[in-house]
């Protein structure tokens, strides 16, 4: 790996949250815990939950079958709490959700707005936002790419609570639209674990989600910046599929000042 510093890593971790639930399910009546891997990103001011759009969908999906979930909790763990220490409790509502999300497109985004309350809780357990300064496209330069997630294959569970798991910061080689990509190339651009560099992993499922970031060295240091949303895998290609950042941080940031004005407008037509 590049010579990137434990601060650097240390840092970007700090971005990162995990969303977690149980699942329990109507057909057999089994309980599953979910694990999904997200982060937060500061939008007009506000803090922004963003992971991937198809986790949404699947979760509507299995309501409609008759699913429920339960226990549904932020975890601040990766920035610095240790996974002995319980994670906070979260009001899960599925309409609370912007999602953008076309899986024949390769649109792949999800957002929920994070109260002041869950805000302070998580800055408390030392998570932090990733400013608009630090969004970019991934077609600018750099010197390397990195995803951060949690694989599903590293959480280990005791009566379904996480009794431990393991972030991945996996370095990223970019390369070409795997064969299958088709339409979905136009919103997505894709790259391959660096294999004698990355963290080893057999199965990227709980990636989905996690924050890729494009690191460069200036001047003996590094900046790093987020470029997008890992969306999906490739298996035979072994490539994964990731959704840039800033075709839906726009919108969101629009969407986040607008109801900000609404909010503002109807507190002053009530105030009056």
């Amino acid at each position: 790996m590049p010579d990137i510093t434990t601060s650097v890593v240390n840092t970007i971790r700090k971005h990162f949250v995990t969303l977690s639930c149980v699942q329990k399910n109507a057909a057999n009546g089994l309980d599953k815990c979910l694990v999904f891997s997200g982060f937060i990103v500061e939008v007009a001011g506000e803090w922004a939950y963003i992971t991937a759009g198809h986790i949404l969908r699947d979760i509507r999906l299995a309501l409609s079958k008759g699913a429920t979930f339960d226990l549904w909790q932020l975890g601040d763990q990766t920035a610095g709490s240790p996974y002995s220490e319980a994670p906070i409790p979260y009001g899960f509502n599925e309409q609370d959700w912007i999602v953008i999300e076309d899986e024949s497109l390769g649109l792949d985004y999800g957002a929920t707005h994070i109260s002041w309350l869950y805000r302070r809780q998580l800055e408390a357990g030392g998570v932090s936002a990733i400013g608009k300064d630090a969004w970019s496209d991934h077609v600018t330069e750099y010197d390397f790419w990195a995803l951060i997630g949690i694989p599903s294959e590293s959480i280990n569970y005791i009566n379904n609570t996480i009794f431990s798991a393991k972030l991945a910061f996996v370095p990223l080689t970019e390369v070409e639209q795997p064969p299958g990509a088709e339409n979905r190339a136009a919103n997505q651009f894709y790259a391959t674990p660096t294999r004698q560099l990355s963290h080893r992993f057999s199965d990227p499922d709980g990636l989905s989600g996690g924050p890729v970031f494009s690191l460069k060295k200036v001047d003996s240091v590094w900046l790093y910046n987020l470029i997008g949303i890992q969306s999906g895998w490739y298996p035979q290609a072994k490539v994964l599929a990731i959704c840039p950042f800033t075709s839906f941080g726009a919108p969101l940031e629009e969407f986040f000042l607008e109801a900000m004005d609404q909010f503002t407008s109807e507190g002053s037509d009530g105030a009056a």
